[in-house]
């Protein structure tokens, strides 16, 4: 594999070596004699002029691609026996093109100069205005005529023109792709236009695999959004700003850490989950993972590296036709970045500043009960009603001490403010008294962020350029403890044209983030959860002389306060595309070659250090036994080349052909290493040198893995109606066994255009602008495999492969690793699948659009656990490719776009909603007993198995006679009284079970929900008038379940543990009231229809509690809407800013996460939908849920922000 690479690398130099000794082909100015030509075009474009006169005089032209477009009106030419330069100044200097000859071809660039009159015409005032296009940016180039005559002029690069015209005239704006639009001049001098779009006569260049091609051409499930979808918008991460803006593109946000994305799938989501088992989690994980691949500007990149202000547009291929020429790396869809290219012309000088500040979307605080003797009041209730003879423990949490004499003087001194917080007892010991409010304690009430974003383009004739750079900075949401998060972005474009023919593109990108967290000092547990379960509200945060309480430390808010205990990021990423394109046949035949790399660097550095607390005047401790430093070391390098030709030959009117071809190699290295000591001397000075711990560890590792491919992909149109496209990659992987390294993955699309139909378009029109069905059916195959999987290896302890044995042997301690497992005799790749069936229509002179897709996906040879091997062979069931998924799946998209006058100026406004849905099935899998807690066939992902439930009892005798509660563990009794559960016999056998959570015996569990996301959509809305802009992005999901796990203490409260916090929504009426005056308990409210049930301790947390397991009543609608973006914005008047001497200025108030509304806030005011995962990925201890893990939303809290900005343009 390192052969084939090295060998594309020298391919890759010979093609330079011959670009730089020249091109000999091509044609050549014929002799200085006479020529004949005839031209007749009312408009047209530059490229159809310059084709024709290639045609009739036999020259060859050269230009950029952006002037292909370039309008050229009024054009009637007929010459006999004229001299060359005499044509082609008669041709183009008129219409503001300059030609100029180079090694024999004729070079064509815009003038300076605005294009001249063609024809002279009376007029009796000069007209002058300003050409904008929908979103209010000037447009360059657009000509204006006066109808009927041959007068005319084009827009500058402000889009202001001036044309002479009597009051009877009428003006005529034109340009390529756009609609005509006609203005009488009447008394008018000042004349402002807004240009609207034609979709089918504009041909939308969308940027494919390898390529672009015409979206009228495109058979394939692709979706294009412009780059100024994403800007403008605060977001650290361009995964926030694309949430919602494309069907089929799935965006999970898990948290709303500055430093951390969205998890992005397409046409799917993740197939791993989590099973609750005795003593916690059972992990379970399906295949290599079905995460889309990313190119940035055709390199393999991060979402999270890209300047958003960058970005010129961004292609979602969704199907396997639209990705096939991506092969191995593009299974589960592939999203394409394109950021800008330089612009030529004048230097052009763009700044964008904003300042946002920031607020949790969830205010915890404000949510839960401070008043100490109502939360004391909660936790005895929830230990007394655990048994008829249950008592109040004499500790809270293990280490707070609690008596009845104790509550009972805290009642009496929160009755009276002028009495002390705390007591001091005759052995020097304290006690508190306090109201604090931990959470509001630690978190702020709001936070904020900075950016500033500054662009420089420009060139001439041959060259040009494109350099950005972005800073964005976000505080912490911390009061106490440090928290700052920077990112840098660097970007410098550049384009040489070193022959006519051969032109030298480099892109160089560098990103460089910082992002410094306070943390826990020990456990690496969220400081939520650790308020959660140590933080009482009588506690204080010192002592009456100023040192740390013991529930100062145990919370973590010393370690906050002292800013010792911290992680810090920094990360480092370069990437370099050098790219040599030769044209050897204009508009016809082209190669291009590049060669990528990108290093990436990352160091995390960890310190947890420990804190003192005195509980008494001179009683003190810490609450770790010991200090540490930590230091990760990361990197890689990643090396990529391309070959490309791409052909399209003419071949007449009614074909379009487009043929592409091409040659990919990669190689990546990946290296990573961690230290670790114990024993900080000075805390404030991490160093592993200024430390006397005995323990220590350090531990290295990493991979590499090479690929190859070979591709090609052949698009054909006929009289634009018939559509083909035949994709095939041939690909090697080292990742796979020798005899297996190479598949072959095809694909074939096809699509019908009926609205072009000779039959049908008579008619249609008027109304009717595009009716396209599409079809397509592909292979691809995952190489998505962790390198070395297919060899034995062997590893001692952890993630060493050599270890000292801890029995003395020999009298020394000797090295030994382990016997390694066995591996199954081929590993192969899984192979993806994908029928896609498409609706395209466009109405109404495309005012209204509509796109549909249905699709099925079929993922075979899925790499997963194996059938069991007996137990005497002393090894694991080893992993290969043993499953298979379906995935069904559509997407729908409706649109609508206008525009009307309004107080005589254009009203333009549109609007655009979004729904698509997908479920996916188990269709293989070892799982001989049927077991619940990992995969099945006919499995659906995401299925919740649970219990039904009707209703709570409204007394003992009641419960008495419902199913008998042998199973669950209600307290410290096994039964139900009044105020419990009523859980539904399904079974009929009078007693709740799970039975052994087989498909076969699961008791009277069955599936009562579905966690995975169903019926995403969004609404997205514009409008424009005068400058002033409105825009406004609604996201959501219509369906999802959740149940929370046990641990959750932010949403079971003292059903979870009796020293977790009381919300407020689990008081009053909310929750049931027992009277116990009798034996035969009852619930006094039943007719206010509590919703939490009789307060019990460890009911939601052990084992076998009555609502650890999952239950209807407590499953949560996790559906949501949200407004995720609303931005309204002001451009200045062209008149405005030449007084400022600038071109352009915006300014902008742009809103993110500002309303968001769930059905399950009926329940719970704690939790945001899209945070109720566990844990932080910054530290993977939190990620673990169940007994002894973290729980449900103790996550990083999701942010709303708003936003004041300003847009310059000098």
């Amino acid at each position: 594999m390192k052969n084939l690479f090295h060998k594309g690398l020298c391919l890759v130099m010979a093609l330079c070596c011959i670009a730089s000794r020249g091109y000999a082909g091509g044609g050549t100015l014929p002799d200085a004699q006479g020529h004949d030509l005839k031209l007749s075009y009312s408009r047209t474009t530059l490229k159809t002029v310059a084709d024709a006169i290639t045609q009739q005089v036999g020259i060859v032209f050269s230009y950029e691609i952006a002037l292909a477009d370039y309008p050229m009106e009024n054009l009637y030419v007929t010459e006999q026996g004229a001299a060359l330069d005499a044509i082609l100044k008669t041709v183009f200097t008129p219409r503001g093109i300059d030609y100029r000859v180079v090694d024999k071809v004729v070079v064509l660039t815009r003038s300076a100069h605005p294009a001249q009159t063609v024809r002279a015409a009376p007029a009796k005032a000069q007209v002058t205005g300003v050409v904008r296009d929908a979103a209010g940016n000037p447009m360059i180039g657009v000509t204006v005529t006066i109808k009927g005559t041959l007068v005319g002029v084009s827009t500058g690069v402000d889009g202001s023109y001036t044309i002479p015209a009597d009051k009877d005239a009428m003006l005529l704006f034109s340009y390529i792709g756009y609609r005509n639009q006609e203005e009488p001049v009447g008394q008018r001098t000042q004349i402002d236009v807004t240009m609207q779009e034609d979709q089918l006569m504009m041909d939308e260049v969308v940027v494919v695999g390898y390529g672009t091609l015409k979206k009228r051409n495109i058979v394939g499930a692709v979706e294009n959004l412009a780059g100024d979808a994403v800007e403008n918008r605060p977001n650290a991460d361009i995964t926030r700003s694309l949430q919602g803006q494309i069907p089929g593109l799935n965006i999970v946000q898990t948290d709303g850490k500055a430093a951390h994305g969205g998890q992005v799938t397409i046409r799917g989501v993740n197939n791993s989950f989590k099973a609750r088992v005795n003593g916690g989690q059972k992990e379970n994980k399906l295949g290599q993972g079905g995460s889309a691949l990313v190119l940035i500007d055709g390199a393999e990149g991060d979402m999270g590296s890209v300047n958003p202000d960058d970005i010129a547009s961004i292609s979602v291929l969704k199907d396997a036709s639209s990705a096939a020429v991506y092969g191995a790396r593009g299974a589960f869809g592939v999203i394409l970045i394109t950021t800008k290219n330089p612009e030529k012309g004048k230097v052009r000088v763009n700044y964008n500043g904003s300042v946002s500040l920031h607020r949790r979307t969830v205010i915890w605080e404000d949510n839960v009960v401070t008043d100490p003797v109502q939360w004391v009041e909660a936790f005895r209730e929830s230990y007394l009603n655990s048994s008829p003879t249950a008592t109040v423990p004499s500790l809270f949490n293990n280490y707070m001490p609690y008596s009845n004499a104790w509550f009972e003087e805290l009642k009496r001194r929160r009755a009276d403010p002028t009495m002390d917080n705390y007591s001091i007892d005759a052995n020097g010991n304290y006690s508190y008294y306090g109201e604090t409010n931990w959470l509001k304690e630690i978190y702020k009430s709001v936070n904020y962020s900075t950016t500033h974003a500054v662009s420089i383009q420009g060139g001439r004739e041959g060259v040009s350029y494109y350099v950005s750079g972005r800073y964005y900075n976000q505080d912490g949401i911390y009061k106490v403890g440090e928290e700052t998060y920077k990112k840098y972005n660097l970007r410098a474009k550049g384009s040489i044209r070193i022959r006519p023919w051969l032109t030298l593109d480099n892109n160089t990108s560098l990103m460089s983030s910082k992002y410094h967290q306070p943390m826990m000092h020990y456990g690496q547990q969220m400081i939520s959860r650790q308020i959660d379960m140590f933080a009482f509200p009588f506690a204080l945060l010192k002592n009456p002389d100023g040192t740390w309480t013991q529930t100062a430390a145990k919370s973590g808010y010393a370690a906050f306060a002292e800013g010792t205990s911290w992680q810090e990021d920094n990360r480092l990423e370069v990437a370099n595309t050098t790219t040599f394109n030769f044209e050897f046949v204009p508009e016809v035949f082209k190669v291009s070659a590049d060669v990528t790399y990108k290093g990436a660097r990352w160091t995390r550095d960890r310190m947890e250090n420990l804190y003192t607390y005195y509980t008494g005047v001179n009683v003190s401790g810490q609450d770790n036994s010991y200090s540490s430093l930590e230091n990760w070391n990361y990197i890689s390098n990643y090396i990529s080349t391309n070959i490309v030709g791409t052909l399209t030959p003419k071949l007449g009117r009614d074909h379009d052909l487009n043929v592409v071809a091409g040659w990919n190699l990669e190689d990546y290295d990946y290296r990573a290493q961690k230290t670790y000591r114990q024993g900080n001397l000075y805390p404030s000075k991490p160093s592993f040198t200024l430390m006397d711990g005995e323990y220590y560890s350090t531990t290295s590792g990493g991979y590499t893995w090479g690929l190859v491919g070979f591709f090609g992909r052949i698009n054909y149109a006929y009289a634009g109606r018939y559509l083909v496209e035949l994709s095939a990659r041939y690909d090697g992987s080292s990742k796979f066994p020798a005899n297996s390294q190479w598949g072959f993955f095809p694909s074939a699309s096809v699509g019908w255009r009926l609205s072009e139909e000779p039959w049908l378009k008579p008619h249609v029109e008027g109304w009717l602008d595009n009716f396209k069905i599409r079809a397509s059916i592909g292979s691809l195959g995952n190489a998505n495999i962790d390198p070395y999987q297919y060899l034995e290896t062997m590893t001692a302890t952890n993630s060493a492969s050599i270890a000292k044995s801890s029995v003395i042997i020999n009298g020394q301690n000797v090295p030994y690793t382990s016997v390694p497992d066995l591996i199954p005799d081929d590993i192969t790749w899984e192979k993806v699948t994908t029928y896609n069936i498409g609706l395209d229509l466009d109405l109404f002179n495309n005012r209204l659009s509509f796109t549909g897709d249905y699709y099925r996906r079929n993922t075979t040879d899925l790499y997963t656990v194996g059938p069991n091997l007996p137990q005497v062979l002393g090894s694991a069931a080893p992993y290969g490719n043993y499953a298979s998924l379906k995935t069904k799946g559509w997407e729908v998209s409706l649109g609508w776009r206008d525009s009307f006058k309004l107080g005589g100026k254009p009203f333009n406004y549109s609007l655009r909603a979004m729904l698509w849905d997908s479920r996916s099935w188990i269709t293989d899998y070892y799982n001989e007993t049927g077991d619940l807690t990992t995969y099945y066939k006919g499995m659906e992902i995401g299925e919740i198995w649970g219990f039904r439930t009707a209703g709570i009892y409204a007394s003992n005798a009641e419960a008495l006679n419902g199913p008998a509660y042998n199973f669950f563990k209600n307290g410290e009794m096994f039964r139900a009284y009044a105020g419990d559960l009523r859980f539904v016999d399904v079974d009929g056998d009078g007693i709740m079970t799970k039975g052994n959570r087989t498909l076969s015996n699961h008791g009277d569990m069955e599936i009562i929900g579905n966690q995975s996301p169903r019926y995403q959509y969004s609404i997205n809305m514009s409008l424009n008038w005068n400058g002033i802009g409105l825009s406004m992005l609604w996201q959501g999901v219509g369906k999802r379940d959740w149940y929370p796990w046990t641990e959750s203490g932010f949403f079971w409260g003292k059903w979870n543990r009796a020293y977790n916090s009381l919300m407020k929504t689990q008081t009053g009426d909310r929750v049931v009231k027992i009277d116990k005056s009798t034996d035969n308990w009852r619930v006094t409210n039943m007719d206010k229809n509590p919703y939490w049930t009789r307060m019990v301790s460890l009911a939601a947390n052990r084992n076998d509690g009555p609502l650890t397991w999952e239950n209807d009543h407590y499953l949560q609608d996790a559906s949501y809407i949200r407004l995720k973006n609303i931005t309204v914005d002001y451009t200045f008047p062209k008149h405005i800013c030449k007084k400022l001497r600038i071109e352009g200025l915006k300014i902008y108030v742009s809103g993110e996460n500002l309303f968001t509304h769930s059905p399950m806030f009926k329940y719970t005011d704690m939790f945001d939908p899209e945070v109720i995962t566990s844990g932080d990925s910054d530290f993977a201890s939190t990620q673990k849920s169940g007994l002894g893990g973290t729980g449900n939303g103790y996550s990083y809290p999701m942010l709303k922000t708003v936003t004041l900005g300003v847009n310059v343009t000098f």
